[in-house]
Formats: structure tokens, C-alpha cells, sequence
């Protein structure tokens, strides 16, 4: 008798997953792409969302699994950005006249970097205008998005979209090369 419950509401959560992921995975699928300009990645970003949905359901009850899922989502871009971030941060040389190295980098970690400053010079170029400007205003100027939106008029959710957009166009370069 316990067998039997147990396998009913296992079929039930089953059931639960599968029209979870026939409405959402459509949805997630556009909102990975138009973040990410990659099928590949964000097929994958999909399927990982769903396996972690999984995993919870398992665990715990989820009173709305479609908002959950919504938010395992943008974690996992977040997750992302800062990996880029990270990736990135190995590369910063401060810019000024009275910079110097104290000790020289040895000839394989220049040439990297050179091709990863090439690369992310590239990706800037190829970033329409409006988001070049509000992503270098960000971090090249330093401005919180809250000056940023006041000084060119737009709202705060608007400087997050282009700097996001820019980070997921330079992370897309990044992983090409």
C-alpha cells in the first residue's frame, strides 16, 4: 500500500515536470539566447535549469515550480557573468603613465593577455553603440547604474539590460576563441 502511494505521487511529480517543461523550456530557450547569442549555450543552460527544478522537487514541495525555475535561470547567468568576471580580473592592468610592472610578466602570460585584450576590444566594437557607451560608463568610468540612467535618461532596469547584454556578448567571445 505504501509502494503505491509512493508511485503515484512519483508519476504525479513526473507529470508536474513534464508540463512545467513544455510551458517554460520555450520560454527559458528565448531568454537564454537573447542574453547569451548562443543555441548551444543556452540549450544547455535550459537543461541544466530543469535538472537543478529536479532536484529540489525532490527534496522539497515547491508551491509555484515555474517561478522557482525562473529564478534557478537567472542564477544561473548571474553564475556565469561572474565566471567571465573572474576570468577576466587575471587580465586587468591598470592604465596610467606612472605604472609600472615590478616584476616583468614572463612571454606566454603577455601574449595571452594581448589576445584576450584583442578579443574583448573586438567584442566591444561589435556591441551596438548605445551599449558600448553605457557598459564602458559602468566599468571603464566607474558610474553606478544610477547615474548612468540619469545622465542619459533611462531607467535603472535599462542600464542593467546593456551592461548584462554587453558582459553575455563579451563572454561569447571569449568562449569562441
Amino acid at each position: 500500500m505504501r509502494d503505491d502511494v509512493a508511485q503515484e505521487n512519483a508519476s504525479s511529480e513526473i507529470a508536474d515536470v513534464r508540463q512545467i517543461y513544455e510551458i517554460e523550456a520555450p520560454r527559458l530557450q528565448r531568454y537564454f539566447q537573447r542574453r547569451l547569442r548562443s543555441r548551444d549555450d543556452a540549450g544547455d543552460l535550459v537543461q541544466e535549469s530543469f535538472v537543478r527544478l529536479v532536484g529540489c522537487m525532490a527534496k522539497t514541495s515547491l508551491p509555484r515550480p515555474a517561478a522557482y525555475l525562473q529564478r534557478i535561470a537567472r542564477n544561473l547567468l548571474l553564475d556565469r557573468y561572474k565566471r567571465l568576471e573572474t576570468r577576466l580580473l587575471a587580465f586587468h592592468v591598470p592604465i596610467g603613465e606612472d605604472f609600472e610592472v615590478a616584476v616583468a610578466p614572463d612571454q606566454a602570460a603577455r601574449i595571452e593577455a594581448e589576445d584576450v585584450m584583442r578579443i574583448y576590444r573586438r567584442a566591444l566594437d561589435e556591441l551596438p553603440q548605445r551599449t558600448r557607451e553605457i557598459f564602458l560608463a559602468h566599468r571603464v568610468e566607474e558610474l553606478t547604474y544610477r547615474e548612468i540612467a540619469e545622465s542619459m535618461g533611462i531607467s535603472i532596469p535599462t542600464v542593467q539590460y546593456h551592461v548584462a547584454r554587453a558582459l553575455a556578448h563579451i563572454d561569447a567571445a571569449l568562449e569562441q576563441e
